[in-house]
């Protein structure tokens, strides 16, 4: 494939002639569609890979869509505003955008870390403000004047600033799922129960997120006990939470599913997810005796309070960031990140993620279910996303984006 170079259309020029292509041997010019956004020049990754080469895939269709390249994974996600790199997480300056036939990701990408994370093939010449594709080009040539080898990355740091307090989220209210009457869902093999399994585990986290940082955290339950879900919102509503992260076990008639994933809240898309609300909502039933079924369902199945939209696009981030930690588990599958309507997240006027941390009914997720050891490990994970996401907030704060 020919070497290229990308010059960079800077925000004053959109009219010109777009984002350009030079072919560097052949000093041929390409061009790639340049598309302004309210804060950020996006590129249309399609187009990217056309002329870059490499392979498109849909992870998770209409939404997550990854390019292949160099032996490299680059995952990006529908109104995400980060990517990640082999599954590490790296910020970018405003969302990736699925519009129509085009999935755009802002010009930054091309400009910034491409460089720094393929430097053998990418570099970033900021005097002529191109991109030079290396490729064909020994290592012992030298470079353009101007250029740099590397360009700076910013990674999601992987904890909180020193300084925790600064922060505008300064308390988290973590939920233990079910409780009281409410078992949650059950498996015999080693007589566990979800309420039980839960609540060691949100336990941690508290103890976890207390250790590594000066946040205010709240159980919404710190014993078996029963409480209601539409209180559980309204404790995190009342203590003006930043943030708030349900904990559940999952469950299925086929034992054969297994593996973590995380919603956030909007109507369910597969069979699968609409399947977990149904299963985690039967808690409604321990609330309100002699009420009648069918309303119940219909009441309790519908987005009640529209308030929580303004929140949606910061619960993905949220429940995001969550998954790409749970991830690294080893023995435990990626299930990715799920959306369904969940009546616990319903009314929490804060990003708000639901996280399924294993199947309690595949035997080998029940195995570790059981094990104190395996529980730790979903805590730390579970604290590292939640951290993660608040650096990440934060940082978007201060650049006022």
């Amino acid at each position: 494939m020919p070497a290229l170079a990308l010059c960079l259309v800077i925000p004053a020029l959109l009219d010109a002639s777009g984002f350009i292509i030079l072919d560097r041997p052949a000093k041929e010019i390409k061009e790639l569609s340049l598309y302004p956004g309210e804060k950020s020049n996006y590129l249309d990754l399609k187009e990217i890979a056309d002329l870059l080469g490499g392979r498109l895939e849909w992870e998770s269709p209409g939404e997550r869509l990854a390019w292949r390249l160099e032996g490299r994974s680059f995952v990006f996600e529908d109104l995400i505003a980060f990517f990640t790199a082999d599954g590490r997480a790296y910020q970018l300056v405003a969302p990736c955008l699925l519009d129509g036939p085009r999935f755009l990701i802002p010009a930054q990408f091309a400009v910034e870390y491409l460089p720094g994370l393929l430097p053998r093939r990418f570099v970033y010449n900021k005097l002529d403000n191109h991109l030079v594709d290396r490729t064909g080009i020994t290592q012992s040539e030298p470079s353009a004047r101007g250029e740099q080898r590397e360009a700076p990355l910013r990674p999601v740091p992987s904890s909180t600033s020193k300084d925790g307090m600064s922060y505008r989220i300064h308390t988290v209210v973590i939920d233990p799922g079910h409780g009281g009457r409410d078992p949650g869902t059950l498996h015999r093999r080693h007589k566990l129960n979800e309420k039980g399994i839960v609540l060691d585990i949100s336990k941690k986290v508290v103890r976890k997120l207390k250790q590594k940082s000066r946040l205010k955290v709240i159980l919404t339950r710190d014993k078996d006990s029963f409480v209601l879900l539409a209180k559980r919102g309204q404790i995190a509503n009342e203590n003006g939470a930043g943030l708030f992260v349900s904990i559940h076990v999952n469950s299925a008639k086929r034992s054969s599913l297994n593996g973590s994933s995380t919603y956030f809240l909007d109507a369910a898309k597969t069979d699968e997810e609409r399947a977990t609300a149904m299963l985690e909502n039967a808690a409604l039933q321990y609330e309100i005796e002699g009420t009648d079924k069918k309303r119940l369902d219909e009441v309790n199945l519908i987005l009640q309070d529209m308030a929580q939209n303004e929140y949606l696009r910061e619960s993905k981030d949220l429940s995001t960031f969550i998954q790409l930690e749970l991830a690294t588990i080893k023995g435990l599958k990626d299930r990715g990140l799920r959306q369904a309507n969940f009546a616990v997240l319903r009314g929490t006027y804060m990003p708000a993620a639901l996280v399924e941390t294993a199947y309690i009914s595949n035997a080998s997720d029940e195995k570790q279910l059981n094990s104190a050891r395996f529980r730790t490990r979903l805590a730390e994970a579970i604290t590292a996303g939640i951290l993660k996401y608040i650096d990440h907030y934060h940082r978007k704060l201060a650049s006022g984006s």
